[in-house]
Formats: structure tokens, sequence, C-alpha cells
């Protein structure tokens, strides 16, 4: 029986490597994985060792790279086992140049639609390509049009916005998204291009990784959140999560979400948002996590203050509606936050034992 071929972007990043996983678990599917470092390749290359070269294969397209015109041609001929399906989660940071928001969403645009020429010129059997955004980018453009943009990499000094901005920081995220994503649609069906495309939503992604953890310096601008709360940071138990967006998806039910996309036709020509919910408050998570792992008792400090929550109204929670994700998708049940964060964190629990342990050894 002949396998689905499916091309996937970003397979080293946070998302891309849990939708690989869940790719890979499904024995008709073969996976090109596109890496954006030698040190990416590597590491899938000793994680999937026992993987077969026609289940799975590897190129590398290097950061520095990915504004260059036509570096996906490449990696997307593949006259002997041409794909089928493209999933691409390959966030860019943007140039200089987008120094206004009209300008940055035209990059996004742009970065986009070029991607999808590039499939329409190099791979003609392409028939569904699934595009995997978080409103992330937005709001961190929103928060500090100046912050360091490579995405998942934290940055201390501007991690937060003001809490009384984040309905604001959402409802624009959400509709700056919404621009891109519109205008993708608009030129695959104007431009006669032989795909369909399917747009996943993500507001921001918690939960653990694919693989145990190695160390703490790889972990995204969220779970960094969480693993400041257990390293006792009270700072984490103040302010609101990173650049205001208080909504959440676990990274697992995304993956699940572009998974079903795939292989699902009703998605054609949909825009479906995964979100789970609000994430709590740093305090309200700092105590349930105190309240989960009786080990981290000592070390996290309750803040006993009131905390300032930001409130969402109905018309604020209506940019997050995850209606079609439900209907089309058949996803009628997201990961709880509790869920998430007992997973996450009891993976980096688990790197700390080993540290200890480790160290332990070498003295």
């Amino acid at each position: 029986m002949a396998k689905t071929r499916i091309l996937l972007t970003g397979a080293d990043s946070f998302t891309g490597s849990h939708i690989l996983a869940q790719l890979l678990s499904h024995d008709t599917v073969s996976v090109r994985a596109v890496l954006k470092s030698a040190e990416g390749a590597h590491e899938l290359q000793k994680q999937y060792h026992r993987m077969p070269a026609s289940s799975l294969d590897f190129v590398t397209v290097f950061e520095r790279e990915l504004l260059i015109p036509g570096i996906f041609n490449d990696p997307l001929h593949d006259l002997s086992d041409p794909f089928h399906a493209i999933v691409h989660t390959l966030g860019i940071s943007p140039s200089d140049d987008a120094d206004c928001l009209a300008r940055f969403i035209k990059y996004e645009t742009d970065t986009v639609i070029g991607f999808l020429r590039s499939i329409q010129e190099n791979s003609p059997t392409v028939s569904r390509v699934v595009i995997v955004t978080s409103l992330i980018p937005f709001a961190r453009w929103l928060s500090d049009p100046l912050v360091d943009r490579n995405f998942g990499r934290p940055t201390d000094d501007h991690c937060h916005s003001r809490l009384g901005d984040a309905e604001h920081i959402l409802a624009t995220s959400q509709a700056s998204n919404n621009i891109v994503n519109d205008a993708v649609l608009a030129w695959t069906k104007q431009s006669g291009a032989q795909f369909d495309v399917t747009v996943i939503t993500a507001p921001s992604v918690y939960g653990p990784t694919v693989h145990p953890l190695e160390n703490s310096s790889g972990l995204t601008e969220t779970n960094r959140r969480i693993w400041n709360i257990c390293s006792n940071e009270p700072l984490d138990q103040t302010v609101p999560p990173p650049y205001g967006i208080n909504h959440f998806s676990d990274v697992r039910d995304v993956a699940d979400a572009v998974v079903r996309a795939i292989f699902i036709e009703r998605a054609s020509g949909k825009r479906l948002v995964v979100s789970a919910g609000v994430m709590p408050s740093g305090s309200e998570i700092a105590q349930f996590l105190a309240a989960q792992f009786p080990e981290l008792q000592g070390r996290i400090r309750i803040d006993e203050s009131p905390q300032r929550q930001a409130q969402y109204d109905e018309t604020s929670l209506d940019f997050l509606d995850t209606y079609l994700m439900a209907t089309i998708l058949g996803i009628t049940q997201l990961r709880s936050a509790e869920i998430t964060l007992t997973d996450t964190v009891r993976q980096m629990l688990d790197l700390q034992q080993r540290k200890a342990r480790a160290s332990i050894t070498q003295t």
C-alpha cells in the first residue's frame, strides 16, 4: 500500500516536533522533515534512528537562509516519491523594514504566499497544505516592535505586556492573523493552485516536549514562565503571560488538529482555532503546582497579594471561537490547563532530578 507523502517544515520546533511524532505514529505516512539547523537534524536523527528512510528523511534549510526566494524549491522537489500534503509551521523573523503593524502583516502575508508559490511550482501532486500559526508573533510585535523577534527565544526585558492592554493585544493579534490568512486563502483561489489550504491557529502554546528535556535553554517563552514559577521567581507570579496572551492550547492538541486537517476533506479552505481557554494567573499556577507536587512546596513561595487578572468580555472571546474545530475536525475536548501544567512540570522535574544525580556522580 502506497504511503501518504508529507513534507513538514519546522520539524525541529516545539510544535513541529509534536506534529512529526504524531505523523510517524501512522504506518501509512512518510515524512520529509525540514529542519533549520544542523543540531536539530542531528538530534532528530538520533531520536528516530530506527525509523526507515522510506518513512522519514531529513532536509536542512538553515535559519539564515529562510528569506532567500526559492529556498524551499529543492526540498519540495521529489520526483521519485512526490508529496501529497504539506504542513508549514516555520515562523520567520521579520526584517527591520517591518516597522509598523501594516508592514508586519504584509511581511507575514508575502512570506507565506512565497512558500505557496514554491509548492505550486515544484510539487504539482500536493492537494492539501496545512499552515500552522500562533497569535504570539503579532502579540510580540504589538508589545514592542523593537523586541528580538526570533521565535521561541525568551527575552527577559520585553516578555510581558501591560495588563490593561491584554484584551487589545488579543483582539488585534487575532485580527492581524485573520488578515494574513484571508489573503492566503484568496491567493490560493485566484492563482488556480492545484492544492487547497487549511489554517490552524493557536493563541499561545504550552506543554511538554516530545522527548525528555536535555536542558532548560531551549524552553519556549510560555514554558519558560512555568519553569520560572517552579524556580521561585516571584515576578512570574504577578505579571501576565508572554505578551499578554492569556488564552492557550496544549501543543499535543495543536498537533492532533494539524494531523486531522491533513486528511479531512471538509477542512478545505477553513481557518480553525484551537484554544482550551484561559491559562490561570501566575499565583494560581504556583498554588496548583505546590499542591500537585509535594517536592515543590518548599521551593515555590506563594504570592498572597491580590492578583490582577485580565478580564475578557464575550466579544473578545468570540475571536477564539472553536466551533469549527469541533464540527469539522471532531475535536470536542481539549486538555485542560491542569493537565498541561502537570505534564509539563513533571518533565521539568525529571530534568532537574537527572541533573542532580549527574552532579552527585561527578563529585
